[in-house]
C-alpha cells in the first residue's frame, strides 16, 4: 500500500494551552485546520482561563520548548511559524536561536501581552527581548491597541496620525509589516490596518455586537500564518483571514463568553 504524503502545508505554533479550549493552540489549531493548513505545536505554558478571568499558568521549561521546536523544524519543511504566548525572555530567546538557524521562515507574532482580565502573559524582560531581538526578525506583528501602546511607549486612545506613528516606530525594528486590529476601535465597520514601508492599507467588514471574543488575536494570526504557508501574499492573507474570521464571529455571536470559532 502506497504510504500517504503530507500535502496541507505545515506551520509551527509556540502558544499556552488553554483548558477551556478557546484561545491559545487550541484556536490556532482550528484556524490552521480551517484555512488548509497542518499545526504543529510547541506549548509555552498550560494555563487555566475561565469567563472569570485566567486561574492558573504553568510556563513550560525554555530547555523542553527548545528541543521541542528545534525538533519539528528539522524534521518537517515548515515554511511559517505562529508566536503567541511566549511568557518570558528566555522562551523568547529560544525562538529567536531557531528563525537565526532557519532564516527563512516567516514569522507571524501575536503579542501576548496580558489576558484580557489583565493577568500579565510576558515578563518585563520577554517585552524587552521582544523589542530588541525578536521583531527585527518578525515578518508580521499583529497588535492591538493597547498592545500598540504598551509596545511604543504611546499613550492611548489613539488618533489615525499617533496609530501610523506607532506603527512606523515598529517598523523601523526591522519587522516587516504590522497589522493594527480593530476589535478596540469604536464605530460600525470593524478595521483592521496593515502598515509597510511601502504604504498603509484597511480592511473593513461591518462590526459585529457579540461578547464571544476570547481566542480572537490567536485565530487572527493562526489564519494569516496558515495562508502564508500556502503561498499566498501578505495582502492575500489578511484579506481572506478577514473574510473568514467575520463569517465565524456572526455565526456564532450568541454563544456564550468564550470564542467557538471556526
Amino acid at each position: 500500500m502506497e504510504k500517504e504524503t503530507q500535502t496541507a502545508p505545515y506551520v509551527v505554533t509556540l502558544s499556552g494551552s488553554d483548558a477551556s479550549g478557546n484561545a491559545g493552540l487550541q484556536a490556532d489549531n482550528r484556524a490552521i485546520h480551517a484555512m488548509g493548513g497542518f499545526p504543529l505545536n510547541v506549548v509555552t505554558a498550560l494555563t487555566l482561563q475561565t469567563e472569570s478571568g485566567v486561574q492558573s499558568i504553568d510556563t513550560t521549561a525554555p530547555e523542553l520548548i527548545r528541543m521541542h521546536l528545534f525538533g519539528l523544524l528539522n524534521s518537517h519543511p515548515v515554511k511559517v511559524i505562529k508566536a503567541g504566548m511566549l511568557g518570558n525572555a528566555e522562551i523568547v530567546g529560544v525562538v529567536v536561536e531557531a528563525l537565526r538557524q532557519y532564516p527563512s521562515i516567516k514569522l507571524v507574532l501575536d503579542p501576548v501581552l496580558q489576558a484580557t482580565s489583565g493577568r500579565p502573559l510576558l515578563d518585563e524582560g520577554g517585552i524587552n527581548a521582544m523589542l530588541t531581538d525578536l521583531l527585527p526578525m518578525t515578518y508580521l506583528l499583529t497588535p492591538n491597541l493597547p498592545e500598540l501602546a504598551r509596545l511604543t511607549g504611546l499613550a492611548e486612545p489613539f488618533s489615525n496620525e499617533m496609530e501610523q506613528m506607532a506603527a512606523e516606530q515598529l517598523l523601523q525594528c526591522n519587522c516587516k509589516a504590522v497589522l493594527v486590529k480593530g476589535g478596540h476601535r469604536t464605530g460600525d465597520l470593524a478595521t483592521d490596518r496593515l502598515y509597510q514601508t511601502s504604504g498603509v492599507s484597511d480592511y473593513r467588514v461591518p462590526r459585529i455586537e457579540t461578547t464571544n471574543t476570547r481566542g480572537s488575536g490567536c485565530a487572527l494570526a493562526s489564519l494569516i500564518a496558515a495562508c502564508l504557508a500556502k503561498g499566498k501574499s501578505l495582502e492575500e492573507a489578511v484579506s481572506d483571514y478577514k473574510a473568514v474570521l467575520s463569517a465565524s464571529m456572526r455565526r456564532t455571536a450568541g454563544i456564550g463568553n468564550g470564542t467557538a470559532f471556526l
